[in-house]
């Protein structure tokens, strides 16, 4: 049977602190100063704030500020304190984006939508060596005052694709997919499917294909068709979770997903 695809009934946990069980837990950190974990924000099912419009008018909004993290490699879930400039927003009223400006330390987003998964978009300078990357906050349990977001290194992403003897290309974009269970531990023994270039599975320190997750539980799908707005695609899992994923896409952008499931 599939398993639902509601963010509550599939105990969607947004931007939670708790890494999964392939990366220790760190301690609260100052990211000027020290080395500080990040787990990507997690997404299941239904998307509720795509970058398309919502209907209502009980729609709560606030004030969000926070830091930049650059991943330090390809778990994509620690980093440090991201120095350069970039661009970040995030879903408001009426489905509207929201902009702020990142100046190395810290950004102010006013009127950001609170919703189960608000879609960041971290857009950093050119030059700065990294990506464009996209993720799901849960804004209606976030701190406003201490949200962390985070940006690929296009290293990172490149070197997933020297694994499979190809290149990313900057019109399509990439996502990765970390899926855990109900206590962050990574769910081995699982097939994703997605209409795309490449599908990679991380194995051994590296990514290969036509396999199924590992200990790590995540899945890399690469060069995958999208235009200059966002949009969504979604990813079926099969195998030891049986499920759906709506994941948001733009052209030239990273996706980061943690998704929760259980076998």
């Amino acid at each position: 049977m599939r398993a639902p695809v509601l963010f509550v009934s599939l105990l969607l946990c947004v931007a939670c602190q708790q890494p999964p069980d392939h990366s220790a837990a760190a301690p609260a950190c100052d990211p000027a100063v020290m080395k500080c974990a990040f787990t990507p924000p997690t997404a299941m099912g239904s998307d509720d704030s795509s970058g398309g419009a919502s209907s209502g008018s009980d729609e709560e909004t606030a004030a969000f500020s926070g830091s930049v993290l650059v991943f330090d490699d390809d778990y994509f879930d620690r980093g440090t304190t991201f120095s350069a400039k970039a661009k970040v927003t995030a879903t408001g009223e009426s489905g509207a984006r929201v902009t702020g400006d990142y100046d190395g330390t810290t950004f102010q987003l006013a009127d950001v939508l609170k919703s189960a998964g608000n879609w960041f978009l971290v857009t950093p300078d050119a030059g700065s060596g990294a990506l464009p990357t996209l993720m799901p906050i849960d804004t209606r349990s976030s701190k406003a005052d201490a949200l962390s977001v985070g940006v690929a290194n296009s290293v990172d992403v490149d070197s997933i694709f020297s694994f499979l003897n190809t290149e990313r290309s900057t019109e399509r974009a990439q996502i990765v997919l970390s899926l855990v269970d109900n206590s962050l531990r990574s769910v081995p023994g699982v097939t994703g499917t997605l209409t795309t270039e490449v599908t990679a599975y991380r194995a051994a320190g590296g990514w290969i294909g036509d396999n199924v997750t590992d200990s790590s539980g995540m899945i890399f799908f690469g060069n995958v068709q999208a235009g200059s707005a966002l949009s969504k695609v979604t990813i079926s899992l099969s195998g030891a979770v049986t499920a759906r994923v709506d994941v948001t896409v733009m052209a030239g952008a990273v996706s980061l997903v943690s998704a929760v499931g259980s076998p």
